[in-house]
């Protein structure tokens, strides 16, 4: 397999941006819920299935294995999902905090960074 070329960069943010889309998607569908599985698991599928935030997840989460599959036959997975995910991680913390309002404190942003150190690592050094 080649290293991360043009193409297998942008198809590696393409798959980001949708599974970050999908992750905001569930948040708002379900993110305020604490009764989804109250009901049991068919109660908690039909919830799912009828809620078209979740829908819109489910389909962004499709989008994205889009992307990924087309990326792995250009790149090494062992660098390619960690590329993608370090996107989706930092996408997500942005997101988090400025749309759901979530707090980021000094020890979180400590682990944000040696996670994203890790990646970078195994990305960059393999």
């Amino acid at each position: 397999m080649t290293g991360v070329d043009r193409l297998s960069m942008l198809l590696l943010t393409g798959s980001a941006l949708f599974n970050a889309l999908a992750n905001t998607f569930m948040k708002h569908a379900f993110g305020n819920r604490h009764d989804l599985l109250d009901g049991g698991a068919l109660r908690a599928v039909a919830g799912i299935v009828l809620n078209p935030w979740a829908v819109a997840g489910v389909g962004c989460f499709g989008v994205s294995f889009v992307f990924l599959s087309a990326a792995l036959t250009r790149t090494d997975l062992s660098t390619a999902y960690p590329l993608m995910s370090g996107m989706v991680f930092l996408l997500i913390l942005a997101v988090s905090t400025l749309l759901f309002h979530e707090q980021v404190n000094a020890w979180r942003l400590a682990g944000m960074a040696a996670i994203l150190a890790g990646i970078w690592m195994i990305a960059a050094r393999g």
